[in-house]
């Protein structure tokens, strides 16, 4: 079984042990991460795993934002990360899983805009199979949220006009710590290629951040990685 994790962490460094357990108990080959709150002279490192980061921004003291994503350091799973050029906040991989998909982690703050065209721009970098991993910060019935605001509703016209597949199954993801209200802002969004493959499951452990933890499961494994061989004796 290949698992995949997703997680609004609220604080890398506050909840590294919470992760460390997240990592023990599910022992994922990816790990995509938001608002991990490093700085660019901040450097986290994890066992067994290799960590690809996109600093968080700092405005007027207080620093916000930040994502990552963490890959197993395994020959068996080859893995590169895909340059991005894009004003959203987004990293992205290339990994052999199950089959090669392309990984996106990506965080939209409140406060930060974006388009249509925006999110074309992304996933016209993204080679096939594509997995978006990430917090939307969108509100929509479509996924569990109780109303649907300005940019659920464009989150919904980009589903539908893009032919995306949303593998949220209308659980919450977030629970909101001055008013105990629960909402489903974490979003896994997958290529149609991609939808049947894996099964999607809310983690009921916050494990000290504000956002449960996600973890999206494939029972299909990946095929072996061999050497090639040829037989010489037969050759002419």
């Amino acid at each position: 079984m290949t698992n995949i994790l997703q997680w609004n962490i609220h604080g890398l460094q506050a909840n590294r042990e919470e992760l460390n357990i997240l990592l023990s108990n599910f022992n994922p080959v990816l790990v995509s991460l938001q608002e991990t709150f490093l700085k660019p002279d901040k450097i986290a490192t994890f066992k067994n795993y290799s960590l690809y980061n996109l600093p968080s921004e700092e405005s007027n003291g207080t620093i916000h934002g930040g994502i990552a994503i963490l890959h197993v350091v395994n020959s068996a799973v080859p893995h590169s990360q895909i340059q991005l050029n894009t004003s959203l906040q987004a990293i992205a991989v290339r990994a052999t899983c199950h089959k090669t998909i392309s990984v996106c982690s990506i965080y939209l703050s409140p406060s930060s805009k974006f388009n249509i065209n925006d999110f074309d721009n992304l996933t016209t970098q993204l080679p096939p199979h594509i997995l978006l991993l990430g917090d939307f910060n969108a509100h929509s019935s479509l996924w569990g949220c109780s109303k649907t605001d300005v940019r659920g509703k464009l989150v919904e016209d980009i589903l539908l006009k893009r032919n995306l597949c949303l593998l949220n199954d209308g659980s919450y993801t977030y629970l909101h710590p001055a008013t105990g209200s629960l909402s489903a802002v974490d979003l896994n969004i997958a290529t149609p290629s991609l939808y049947l493959d894996f099964s999607w499951q809310v983690i009921s452990d916050q494990h000290g951040s504000d956002h449960f933890p996600i973890c999206i499961h494939s029972y299909t494994t990946a095929p072996p990685v061999t050497n090639g061989t040829w037989k010489l004796a037969k050759a002419t």
